[in-house]
């Protein structure tokens, strides 16, 4: 079985050939979440991811597959598992390979978590694949962030920036843990209705539907990040909440690393990711026990030096060749 990059990561067999995380339309690509930069419609997916597309690029147009089933595709026997990245994203067996995509071991409140499975072949993404993209104890970070939260919506509102989708509904579901009242975009409502479709049961309200009395109260606005950018034109969630003493934070894995209360126009950052840094990544690795690795998506060729390095596996970084 071959493995190369063209236009997404190819897995060849014979004749027959998958694309895992296409870049364009392909006749047998398989997707692995709904994020935009891997979501691409007609293909294969799980059917949250293909629910939430209908949101996010307006079609429907795909073949879904539940976790845990078996399917054939081109010759290959598929099988999606929960990669804890985001609500509905997948994991994607091929025959003895496995694709993790974006992964978490750690899951979150609204999906579950990546599970290390023996296979010959292991394709792993590595967007913190360099020893020093080491995070927090997300425990630690969560309880510094409801912390001031709780704090600061005493008296006023508070903006909490994030990914439209997956962490704006994580956040969602921490404020309703601790009982403060959510306040979303029209676009993240629209997203985050598709979770309640399948069970969810979170509590938000859009802010166009809030009358004075709602804006009077504390609250805790969930917004997406492009709207905290500096000298941006501010959005009428944003000025209403300044106009009431609001402050505002940012929550990424990235603000581990960046300076975001200089970048963006915020209070308070807090290191929270959906992805598994450089020790998750090697320690996943390693449980899976692989005979050869195959290093994707950010620093690449760096986790392939340290999977060589630190675990004595051969390990090469798949780069794009178009």
């Amino acid at each position: 079985m071959k493995i190369f990059y063209k236009s997404g990561i190819c897995v060849q067999n014979g004749k027959g050939t998958i694309t895992l995380d296409p870049r364009k339309r392909v006749e047998n690509g398989i997707v692995s979440h709904a994020h935009l930069d891997h979501l691409m419609p007609g293909a294969l997916m799980s059917p949250q991811t293909r629910d939430i597309m209908g949101v996010r690029k307006n079609t429907t147009l795909a073949r879904t597959l539940n976790f845990g089933e078996e399917a054939n595709l081109n010759g290959f026997s598929i099988m999606l598992k929960d990669a804890g990245h985001v609500f509905g994203s997948a994991m994607i067996r091929v025959n003895d390979a496995l694709y993790t995509g974006d992964f978490n071991p750690e899951g979150g409140l609204t999906c579950g978590k990546a599970v290390p499975e023996e296979c010959e072949k292991l394709i792993v993404e590595s967007t913190y694949g360099k020893p020093n993209l080491l995070l927090p104890s997300k425990e630690e970070a969560l309880s510094d962030l409801l912390s001031w939260i709780e704090v600061e919506t005493e008296r006023n509102p508070v903006g909490v920036g994030a990914y439209e989708f997956g962490k704006a509904q994580e956040m969602i579901a921490l404020m309703n843990e601790i009982d403060v009242p959510v306040v979303v975009t029209d676009k993240i409502a629209d997203i985050t209705d598709v979770y309640k479709k399948y069970g969810f049961e979170l509590e938000y309200k859009r802010f166009s539907e809030m009358n004075e009395d709602d804006k009077k109260s504390p609250y805790a606005l969930i917004l997406p990040k492009r709207m905290l950018k500096r000298n941006s034109e501010r959005a009428e969630e944003l000025k209403e909440l300044k106009r009431r003493g609001g402050r505002t934070c940012f929550v990424s894995g990235w603000c581990a690393f960046y300076p975001f209360t200089r970048m963006l126009d915020i209070n308070a950052q807090f290191p929270i990711s959906d992805h598994a840094d450089f020790n998750g990544l090697l320690r996943f690795i390693e449980q899976c026990g692989p005979k050869e690795v195959y290093t994707c998506h950010g620093h690449a060729v760096e986790l392939a030096e340290q999977v060589k390095t630190r675990l004595k596996i051969d390990a090469s970084p798949l780069l794009k060749v178009c």
